[in-house]
């Protein structure tokens, strides 16, 4: 039986709900037919283990040569790492995949998740490969079922409980938001609990919070809008609004970062102020406005964030890489050959 061609790909944390980990679980899901291992710098969490079930996972893994010749991989892929993280070239065919800016390590082939990142590190747009990702699956119980419901609007803001993603000038911005927008309740997961209590307040108690956890974007079959909004950080793509939209959640969002290209007319709403933002949620009221826009997220996200056509690009960049480390004459070592005593975390 012929052997399956293998991935190795390297995360930068070890937690699925944020980092680059939910990127190298679709690329996983867009390759069935791959042999998929996973290197993570430090413990990998139980969620993620699970996540991860059908691949092996390697925990506490630098990037180095010793990895790459104990696993044999047909190409390794690197998720937004630093230079200083790798100081030798890789005796296998690498790509970098970039989802921030940063001194990148070097590689065979370099790609970036956006247009909008591809300028600031003046990579050509050819470089750019837009994430996939899954239709989100629905909860198994579900609080919101007003989607459709003329007049009312569920909408939701989902982030990692960082810090930085929950700056406090949300506060009053949500208040303004809650004062001009009566109709609307709202929903938050992953916002940070000491935040809690005056977003309930700003929102006048219209409010419900979720945890933050893989499954939580579930919800985005159930809210009408995704809103985000953040006063100093540009997302450099979104991967939670190209799932709202595989979902028919419609995105309201700042006219910044990557949002500018995943964001369409009639996919959602681009907004620029307080004003812009109220004006996008006054708008949806309307029931078929609000029923056309679902449509046309969709349609658009069915074309360019499905695993389907990922995987094409994916394969074809493959063998782009491939072909540049065989131009490269770089030496492969023997299987066997290494002295590295890699610690798998779990194996398929």
């Amino acid at each position: 039986m012929p052997r399956r061609p293998r991935l190795l790909q390297f995360c930068n944390v070890g937690q699925i709900c944020g980092g680059t980990a939910a990127c190298a679980w679709t690329v996983a899901r867009s390759l069935p037919a791959w042999e998929h291992h996973v290197a993570f710098p430090g413990p990998v969490t139980p969620e993620t283990r699970d996540a991860f079930r059908a691949a092996c996972l390697w925990e506490q893994q630098p990037i180095n040569r010793d990895l790459v010749a104990a696993v044999q991989p047909d190409i390794v892929l690197l998720h937004n790492q630093p230079a200083e993280r790798l100081l030798e070239r890789l005796p296998a065919p690498t790509i970098q995949y970039l989802h921030s800016i940063l001194q990148p390590a070097n590689a065979d082939l370099t790609l970036c998740c956006s247009h909008w990142l591809a300028e600031r590190l003046k990579l050509p747009r050819e470089s750019v490969l837009w994430q996939a990702v899954p239709r989100p699956a629905p909860l198994i119980e579900s609080a919101a079922a007003s989607r459709g419901q003329a007049g009312r609007l569920i909408v939701g803001r989902l982030c990692t409980p960082a810090a930085a993603k929950w700056p406090r000038e949300l506060i009053a911005w949500y208040a303004e938001l809650a004062t001009a927008c009566p109709h609307v309740a709202w929903e938050f997961v992953g916002c940070p609990e000491e935040l809690q209590r005056p977003l309930a307040d700003a929102c006048r108690q219209n409010v419900v919070f979720h945890p933050a956890n893989w499954s939580a974007r579930g919800r985005l079959r159930d809210w009408d809008v995704l809103l985000y909004h953040h006063p100093q950080l540009a997302e450099s793509f979104g991967r939670t609004v190209a799932e709202a939209m595989r979902a028919g959640c419609i995105p309201v969002v700042d006219r910044q970062g990557g949002f500018v290209e995943q964001v369409t007319e009639g996919c959602g709403r681009l907004c620029t102020g307080t004003a812009e933002f109220i004006a996008a949620l006054q708008a949806l009221k309307d029931r078929a406005v609000r029923g056309r826009m679902s449509r046309q997220a969709q349609e658009r996200a069915e074309r360019e964030f499905s695993l389907e056509r990922f995987s094409r690009e994916l394969l074809a960049r493959f063998d782009q890489a491939a072909a540049r480390f065989r131009a490269g004459s770089v030496a492969t070592p023997a299987a066997g050959t290494s002295t590295a005593s890699p610690r798998a975390a779990r194996s398929a």
